[in-house]
């Protein structure tokens, strides 16, 4: 998040409808160009975050929409099952970070972690369900920063759920993995995602959450309490247990949000706010720091000097990577990323960039290979007012 003065846009001119069984969209767009009509998320939260803030919604009105809205478009990458994290700036200029990411239960199996498959695969069970924080992050950062009532953020997603919509493109390669749809029959997933017949949805059928909804609506009601005491709670807590699971009533009940400073790093006239350890915006500050000392311009990225430019950032991007495995958990290990803004440790990185394009070995750059990684996605919102939000949710990786 850059802390600048930011102009009101014009915004492109769309116009969508509710209406019953169906979402009409009337954008001129056929399905068939390279903006929205390719990625329906983009279509559903882009509509609910503007109606809120043409609403005189805040900022962080507008993001908790927009994000439920995607969590039934991206259900592989996030919902109210899992968890996020805020970065929010004022139309002052604080900033504030609110940290709802999911937690361990309170019991869980010690031997855990040597479960940990040495290889991607695909596996059904409880073992690595942890204590939702979304609903909680969003309660928080609604109640600072909030200006409409919290019912009217969850109407949009409420009426889409019931109506229904295309199953979109990205989910459907998902779907379409033979794997995934093996185990899919053995699980409840199925009753969303497939026909009465067990076949996944293909390309061009429906999609519905008729019992989402329900839940949404309880919550929309009677706010963030319902998940994480009321009736859903006991519900989510009693299927958990039945599959061999940890997650109790208690988890869910003392489940609190960590408020926290961002980390603030000064680039040039620009100020870079992002959330500290165990996040990623150390890594990212220390990128930018590596660039920086290369003394770009707009010639950096023209003719000869272009082709330089992407081979300094190239590498510098596989340092960051290696230094990934020390971005720990503050709350668990006092091992801090400090190092990652200290002007002698960049340097050097920078002083072991080679100007010539030879490839060098992994061992090079300390990264250690890891594997594949799913379940993201990330919502941002600039509000006339000169207030932003930036907010990444997942539920993590599926496997």
């Amino acid at each position: 998040m850059l802390e600048e003065s930011w102009e009101k846009g014009r915004a492109q001119k769309e116009s969508f409808a509710w209406k019953g069984d169906q979402l009409a969209m009337e954008m001129g767009v056929d399905g068939s160009d390279g903006g929205f009509g390719r990625d329906p998320s983009r279509f559903y939260s882009t509509k609910c975050n503007r109606d809120i803030l043409s609403e005189g919604g805040s900022a962080v009105d507008a993001a908790i929409s927009a994000l439920l809205c995607t969590s039934l478009v991206n259900p592989q990458s996030m919902g109210i099952g899992g968890g996020s994290i805020f970065t929010i700036m004022s139309k002052d200029g604080d900033v504030t970070v609110i940290n709802s990411r999911e937690k361990v239960p309170n019991s869980f199996k010690p031997n855990l972690l040597s479960k940990c498959p040495a290889a991607w695969t695909l596996v059904v069970g409880p073992d690595w369900i942890g204590v939702p924080g979304e609903l909680r992050g969003y309660e928080y950062a609604h109640s600072k920063f909030g200006k409409l009532p919290w019912k009217r953020l969850f109407q949009p997603t409420i009426t889409l759920a019931r109506a229904g919509f295309p199953v979109p493109d990205y989910l459907l390669n998902i779907l379409s993995n033979p794997h995934i749809g093996a185990l899919m029959n053995k699980t409840l997933l199925c009753d969303l995602f497939c026909h009465k017949n067990k076949t996944v949805l293909g390309k061009g059928d429906i999609l519905r959450y008729p019992k989402l909804a329900d839940t949404l609506e309880l919550i929309a009601e009677q706010g963030a309490e319902a998940f994480y005491t009321g009736e859903i709670a006991q519900d989510l807590v009693q299927d958990v247990k039945a599959s061999g699971g940890s997650l109790s009533l208690e988890d869910l009940k003392s489940f609190k949000v960590i408020v926290e400073d961002a980390l603030s790093v000064q680039f040039g006239h620009f100020t870079m706010h992002s959330p500290p350890p165990p996040f990623g915006g150390a890594i990212l500050s220390f990128i930018l720091k590596v660039m920086e000392g290369f003394g770009l311009s707009p010639s950096s990225v023209k003719g000869e000097a272009r082709k330089q430019t992407l081979h300094n950032y190239i590498e510098t991007l596989k340092f960051a990577n290696g230094q990934r495995k020390n971005i720990r958990d503050p709350q668990h290990n006092k091992l801090k990323a400090d190092h990652l803004m200290d002007s002698g440790f960049v340097e050097r990185i920078r002083s072991m960039i080679r100007s010539s394009n030879n490839a060098q070995p992994a061992s090079y750059y300390n990264i250690t290979p890891g594997t594949d990684r799913f379940g993201t996605t990330h919502v941002s919102v600039l509000a006339s007012d000169g207030s932003a939000v930036s907010v990444t949710s997942t539920i993590n990786y599926f496997r």
